[in-house]
């Protein structure tokens, strides 16, 4: 996998940005790339908030808009709300993150290392399932 050194473009907006901006040093960090209007993000979302908080790993979403409608911070607040998800959200307004990673489709899953390197990419239900495996092996 090639390398990439994880780091947020500064002037994108955040939900729960307190606890992000910089990688903890002694995690592996998930990426988590969804969308309020993605229905297999909306199945995957309670299965993927209750498998971090197991496994020692930090969580962080970007959310990707498929409509303009979407790049609206009350939009997303509001179903990171009703989700619970309180994790930290970037919102990759203008897919800066997804083309950084490559990611083509929604969900998709990116495991960075405590040095910021990419390790995996996954995409979908069966990436997410490939993903947790890795991560079970880790802890």
């Amino acid at each position: 996998m090639e390398t990439q050194i994880l780091k947020w473009p500064e002037h994108l907006p955040w939900i729960h940005s307190s606890q992000q901006r910089c990688l903890p040093e002694e995690h592996t960090q998930l990426l988590y790339f969804w969308s309020v209007n993605c229905p297999h993000c909306e199945e995957l979302t309670d299965h993927i908030l209750h498998n971090v908080d197991q496994l020692s790993i930090h969580l962080t979403c970007v959310h990707v808009p498929y409509t303009e409608e979407e790049k609206s911070i009350e939009v997303v607040s509001k179903y990171a709300e009703e989700k619970n998800l309180i994790a930290p959200i970037v919102l990759d307004q203008d897919y800066e993150i997804v083309t950084k990673y490559k990611i083509q489709g929604l969900p998709s899953f990116c495991l960075i290392d405590k040095e910021g390197q990419l390790i995996d990419r996954k995409m979908g239900d069966t990436g997410w399932e490939k993903i947790l495996k890795k991560l079970e092996k880790r802890s």
